[in-house]
Order: structure tokens, then sequence, then C-alpha cells
């Protein structure tokens, strides 16, 4: 006897099934969701060795994608490594803003330097400390709640010590933060909140070239804004040939109710904008409050905002 067969397409073979269940597995690659949500810009770059180096002579080297200004905040994230390491500050080195060392965290500005790179520097030198403690347990047999760490040495009961130079060429820090240990508390702080020599200091005293802004480049021009004196006011006229006439001035530059100049020289672009804010006019704007009823302009605002009983 001869079988009946009829061939099935796939669609009519998925459909007398009623569905197909597809499963696949992506073990050891946990989601956005699964993974521990770390502090500052830990999150966007989460190995450690990202943020931190030992190196063989005990120091350690920080790495921040924050730059210095002069608003020290380099001598800042020094106090916070130094403080979760317990290194002596001297033992700190920075390396800041490069692109081919540094983690990418954008822009300078504010005070999101200790927002971002700060909460970030924080959290991965206390888990790099938290290893290295681990690893001298190991190496000295003791338990790991019984050590401390002083200037850099961890110390076991008897004067047994393990140094973090001896730890320096095994210690493996090309690993994911967890965000499970804690930073040292507030109250124990030695070296942060302190004050202390500022790293830029030098730098501004003798005049050297130290910052962003400090760059020159051949052919570099420099430029000003000119900003109304009331928010939305719009530009009625200025005094565009007096302003061309002073020396270095290169262009003037309007768009709008934008208003801007281009000199060869910094302080040539300052005494022309300074020339235009004198001898512009603007029209319309919202007019400001009175500086000196601010305080009571606030606290009007804030009761009128709250909601009726």
């Amino acid at each position: 006897m001869k079988a009946n067969m009829t061939l099935l397409s796939r669609r009519q073979f998925a459909a007398g099934l009623g569905g197909i269940v597809i499963a696949f597995s992506m073990r050891g690659t946990p989601s956005a969701q699964q993974r521990a949500r770390l502090p500052g810009s830990l999150g966007g770059h989460r190995y450690l060795d990202a943020w931190l180096r030992i190196n063989p002579d005990g120091s350690a080297t920080i790495f921040t994608g924050k730059v210095e200004l002069g608003q020290g905040i380099l001598t800042a994230l020094a106090q916070i490594a130094a403080e979760e390491l317990n290194m002596r500050l001297d033992r700190i080195e920075m390396i800041a803003g490069d692109t081919a060392r540094t983690p990418d965290e954008g822009f300078t500005s504010g005070s999101r330097s200790i927002e971002d790179s700060g909460a970030a520097i924080r959290a991965a030198c206390a888990e790099a400390r938290d290893i290295l403690i681990r690893m001298a347990a190991e190496r000295l047999r003791w338990s790991f709640d019984e050590l401390s760490v002083q200037d850099g040495v961890i110390y076991a009961p008897g004067m047994r010590t393990v140094s973090y130079a001896e730890l320096a060429s095994t210690v493996d820090l090309h690993r994911a933060a967890t965000g499970k240990v804690a930073p040292a508390p507030a109250g124990a702080h030695r070296i942060v909140g302190k004050p202390i020599g500022r790293r830029d200091i030098p730098g501004k005293v003798t005049g050297q070239a130290v910052f962003v802004q400090d760059i020159r480049l051949p052919g570099m021009l420099h430029g000003r804004v000119v900003r109304p004196p009331r928010y939305h006011g719009i530009l009625d006229k200025f005094d565009e040939a007096g302003v061309k006439a002073l020396p270095g001035v290169v262009a003037v530059v309007r768009d709008g109710s934008f208003l801007g100049v281009i000199a060869e020289r910094e302080e040539q672009a300052v005494r022309a904008r300074e020339h235009l804010v004198r001898t512009s006019a603007w029209i319309g704007g919202d007019t400001l409050p009175d500086a000196r009823k601010l305080h009571d302009l606030l606290i009007a605002r804030w009761r009128n905002s709250r909601p009726a009983n």
C-alpha cells in the first residue's frame, strides 16, 4: 500500500503548530537592567583599570576624562583617590583628558567633575582597595576583616605586612566594577575636605601654559559675544564702523540679535566688546527684577506656587 504524503510549506507547518517558540541564551551577558547601577561616570566605563593603575613602586595613577581649567579639580580628584586607596596624596598621579588613555566623560563644566568623575573614582578606588586587601589576606593567610591599610601598606596583627607595591604585578583590575564596596565614611576622612596645596596654583603663579585656555595655534583668532541687557532684547543699532577701526579687530558679526566680535588677540577682543556694549542699543525684552529685592521676590513666588489647602 502506498503512503499518502502531503507536502507542506513552512508557513502551513507553522500555522498547524499554532506557534513556534524560539529560545536562545546569551549567558554571561546580562542586560542593562540586570547590571548594577554604578555611580557617576563609572556606569559608562565599568572596568576598574579605566580609572586607576597600581604602579610597581606602590604609587597609583588615576585617569579622568575631566580636565583642569584652573578650578582645582585634579587636586580634588586626587584627594578622593588617596582617601579611598588609603595612600599619601603625593603618591597619586593624575592623568586628565588624554583621549588615548582616559575615559570619555564628555565635557568639563560646573560641578559635574565631582558629580561624575569624583563619584566614579571614589567607587573604583574603594573596590580596588578591597581587591588588594583580599589578595593580602591570601598571602598573609589571615582574615580579611582583621587587616588594615595605611599609606599603601596592608597590616595584619603582629605587624606582618604586604604593600601595594608587592601586589602591583599580580593585581588584576581589568574587571567590571560591582558597586558593592562601600567607600570610606565621611567621618573617617583624613584627606578629603582638608585644606591642601592645589596642583593648579604653581602654573598660575609662574604663568606656565598648562590649561586648555592657554593654547595658541598658528593663525588663531579670539572672539567675544555681546549680550543684551534684558532677556529677549532685540538689537536695534551698534557702532560697526567704530569697532572695526579698533586695533586687531578682524570682523564684527551680527546675526539677527546676535552680536559678536573677532580679533587677533584676546585683549583686543575684550576691548572691542566693551566698545560694543557702550555703543549698542537694544529694544524690548523682559525687565529683570530689582536685585535688591530678589530675596522677597523668590519667597513670594514660592508661596504662590504652593497648592491651596
